[in-house]
């Protein structure tokens, strides 16, 4: 029997341009199985998208280090 303490997922919302949307869509994708994400509701002529993300907490490190990164990357920041 597992008597490990079950792990709870960490939720984190994000707002990108809608322009940048399908980018950030396709990077988190493609980092498979560090966060899984759901596009929250927006109205038509939104000129941004939401994003809520559900992070294991064994990957919450990596998963600020690539938001980091997508931010300098999308924003010159």
């Amino acid at each position: 029997m597992d008597t490990q303490p079950a792990k709870h997922s960490i939720f984190r919302k994000i707002r990108v341009r809608k322009e940048d949307s399908a980018f950030v869509y396709f990077i988190l994708e493609s980092y498979e199985g560090i966060t899984s994400y759901s596009t929250l509701a927006f109205k038509v002529g939104d000129a941004h998208r939401d994003l809520e993300l559900r992070i294991a907490p064994d990957f919450l490190e990596e998963v600020n280090a690539l938001l980091k990164s997508l931010g300098e990357m999308i924003y010159d920041l």
